[in-house]
């Protein structure tokens, strides 16, 4: 469900929350929305992807943490990035809590 919403690069069905967009603007120099949705439809469609279900708020399905690698459109080296998504109740919104630069390598 996550990566069909993520195909559709539709903001009705994609919302950011204001500190995840701000942290993706800053950690890929201002680099679009679409760039982050290419990405993260790459890793979660990369077979044996793990991650870790995290605690869900309210109006959220289900919320997964996990590592994925940003490639910059000047084609430099892929960046080892932190997403966080959570799936709305509806089972077809989705919201992104983070997309920045990981902390560490592993979670």
């Amino acid at each position: 469900a996550v990566v069909k919403a993520l195909k559709t690069f539709d903001s009705h069905v994609i919302a950011w929350s204001p500190r995840g967009l701000q942290r993706w603007l800053t950690d890929t120099f201002g680099a679009f929305k679409g760039e982050a949705y290419d990405s993260l439809i790459e890793a979660l469609s990369t077979p044996g992807i793990s991650g870790n279900e995290t605690t869900s708020l309210p109006g959220q399905k289900a919320v997964y943490e996990f590592l994925f690698f940003y490639h910059q459109s000047n084609g430099g080296k892929p960046k080892l990035m932190y997403g966080k998504i959570a799936l709305l109740n509806d089972g077809i919104r989705i919201l992104i809590l983070s997309a920045h630069n990981a902390e560490r390598s592993t979670l």
